[in-house]
């Protein structure tokens, strides 16, 4: 049950981390966000591969970091293209389905099977994050992402996300189990920062004021989503890596309580009922 109380820890961090980056999206500089992200997560990351010390590095490291950086630079590419394109309401619905996706990548790379009760509480949880997400935005229905689909990039681009970090979820976990959690981490970020750096230099406009100027934010941003990898990474040690992304959904849950009490928005009680169905997964997920 631990990896479950990591795996939740990894959902509210997330939930946080996504809280303060909410500005930052408003002010439409996702470049400079997603660069601080991964810079700011190093002295935490660093701070943790100290404490733990230098792993034994397993022969499958070589291969992992590599293909984790390139897809997931990729993926943050057609992600912020994604948001760029179409309506959130229409294509962050298309992120929930990471999980689901994971039921065929996870045994054709790591080997692993989720038992009949584990599937049905990733169903839940995909079922009620799904629903979550539509709730942000009322006047559109429960299809509209799909058939948005045919009409709109956004949709589609996010959909190609969702099976993209699929499969990094997956590098992740061999990444961990042939070095460590901290190890791992400080080697992807570290990678990351470097590879976006032109990406900033190029896409963001007066990144260096921008970066004076919300300095703290961003730091903040970069701390709480370190922290929440480094318990999603010492989580994918315990247990299956699909049921620990589909708690890490849960951060949809705390992002409305968030969003409710923080930023005064609606429909509180409805989409509490979106979250009970969620939680119930979890749960089938830890009797498993």
């Amino acid at each position: 049950m631990f990896w479950a109380v990591l795996a939740l820890g990894t959902a509210f961090f997330e939930a946080v981390k996504d809280t303060l980056s909410k500005r930052q999206l408003v002010l439409g500089d996702e470049y400079l966000l997603a660069w601080s992200y991964c810079v700011f997560g190093l002295p935490l990351t660093g701070l943790y591969l100290w404490w733990e010390g230098m792993p034994v590095i397993g022969s499958d490291f070589g291969w992992a970091l590599p293909a984790g950086v390139c897809l997931n630079m990729v993926a943050v590419t057609l992600y912020m293209r994604a948001l760029k394109a179409s309506d959130l309401s229409l294509t962050l619905p298309m992120l929930t389905f990471t999980p689901l996706f994971m039921l065929a990548t996870s045994p054709v790379i790591l080997g692993e099977f989720p038992d009949r009760l584990g599937g049905l509480g990733m169903i839940l949880i995909i079922a009620g994050a799904y629903l979550l997400h539509l709730g942000r935005n009322q006047q559109h229905g429960l299809l509209d992402p799909f058939r948005a689909l045919w009409s709109e990039p956004g949709p589609r681009i996010m959909l190609l996300v969702a099976f993209i970090w699929s499969f990094t979820a997956n590098i992740d976990k061999v990444g961990v189990t042939n070095s460590s959690p901290a190890f791992w981490l400080f080697s992807f970020f570290i990678l990351m920062s470097l590879g976006l750096t032109p990406v900033v230099l190029v896409r963001s406009r007066q990144p260096l004021y921008q970066l004076r100027r919300n300095l703290r934010a961003l730091a903040l941003v970069g701390f709480f989503g370190s922290l929440a990898l480094v318990l999603q990474m010492w989580a994918l040690t315990l247990t299956l890596a699909a049921y620990v992304v589909s708690i890490k959904r849960m951060s949809v849950v705390f992002g409305v309580l968030f969003g409710h009490f923080f930023f005064g928005e609606q429909g509180l009680a409805r989409r509490l009922v979106c979250a009970a169905l969620m939680v119930l997964g979890v749960g089938l997920i830890a009797m498993t």
